[in-house]
């Protein structure tokens, strides 16, 4: 990879012609090297944008470029399980999938990239957006504010907005439990018990009526979708409701479908809000798994907030 990066790194072209080489091989990557290099490509532009001292805007163009490949590693791996369930980048030079040392990669970043991912590019524009109207050249730690408690648990927590609550309740006839939640959510979600980052809701038992709304990262909402499968298949929940977004290329959601007794896609995105009244506006659509004896009774209540299909 870096030998390819020699006659950029030999251009003498204005930098838009160097992001626009990394935006082109953005597009055409195929491998998760390809998106890699587009990546490389990008932070040499960031770095000469640095050294000649170009405008902000041209510093908010190379990061933009940086920040969209990282996204794009993050769906790379997350749609490759390996055969023991792990997730690895798809590298298609060879009939092996490449470890992440192998592409000089370590978990804790890619997880930050899944963060920003999950966030959303509006997230990333508005942290853009506001270090430009300060004046100054946007960086990562200007997004990782943003970004920062995004779908995870405690202060900044995205909340479901209360009239998909209802209709849980409305279905379920209650909840009994919420797994993965805080005291702050309580106040719309009113779970008769609940389990926040402390108790572990991973370690737990559950029961009951469940309502989940796991966190988006992974590899937590594998883990917590897996968690509520195998609750339901030991009868413990005895009905249950699940929010996430419609990733229907991932494992964790054909799982989730395997035992699901039916399936609301939402008609458009669901706005989740803030602990300070902040609205998300997440770039995907949402998918509500049921899992009970009503389907019907779920299927008329979700009728009208998206397409309800029951798996086969």
């Amino acid at each position: 990879m870096l030998d390819s990066l020699v006659p950029v790194q030999q251009e003498t072209a204005a930098l838009p012609a160097i992001i626009d080489r990394a935006r082109n091989r953005l597009a055409e990557a195929r491998t998760s090297a390809e998106v890699l290099e587009a990546k490389a490509i990008a932070e040499m532009a960031m770095h000469y944008a640095k050294v000649t001292k170009a405008a902000n805007e041209t510093h908010a163009d190379c990061l933009r470029m940086i920040v969209r490949a990282e996204m794009r590693m993050a769906d790379e791996i997350d749609r490759k399980p390996n055969a023991q369930g792990r997730n690895l980048p798809n590298v298609q030079t060879s009939d092996e999938r490449a470890s992440f040392e192998e592409l000089g990669l370590d978990r804790r970043r890619v997880s930050e990239w899944r963060e920003v991912r999950d966030a959303g590019p509006e997230v990333v524009e508005a942290a853009i957006d506001s270090a430009l109207a300060e004046g100054r050249a946007p960086t990562k730690a200007d997004i990782a504010k943003h970004v920062r408690g995004t779908f995870g648990t405690g202060e900044n927590e995205w909340y479901t907005p209360p009239q998909y609550l209802q209709a849980a309740r409305d279905v379920m006839g209650g909840i009994d439990l919420d797994p993965a939640s805080s005291q702050r959510a309580q106040d719309a979600v009113a779970a008769d018990e609940y389990y926040t980052l402390a108790e572990d809701g991973l370690k737990q038992e559950w029961y009951g009526r469940v309502w989940l709304n796991p966190p988006y990262a992974q590899p937590f909402i594998a883990e917590f979708v897996s968690k509520m499968v195998a609750e339901r298949r030991a009868k413990r929940v005895t009905a249950g409701i699940m929010l996430t977004h419609n990733y229907t290329d991932t494992s964790w959601f054909h799982e989730a479908a395997s035992c699901a007794d039916a399936i609301c896609f939402t008609r458009g995105r669901i706005k989740f809000y803030g602990a300070d009244g902040a609205v998300a506006a997440p770039t995907q659509g949402q998918a509500f798994f049921y899992f009970g004896d009503d389907s019907d009774g779920f299927a008329a209540r979700f009728k009208d907030i998206g397409f309800v299909v029951k798996p086969a």
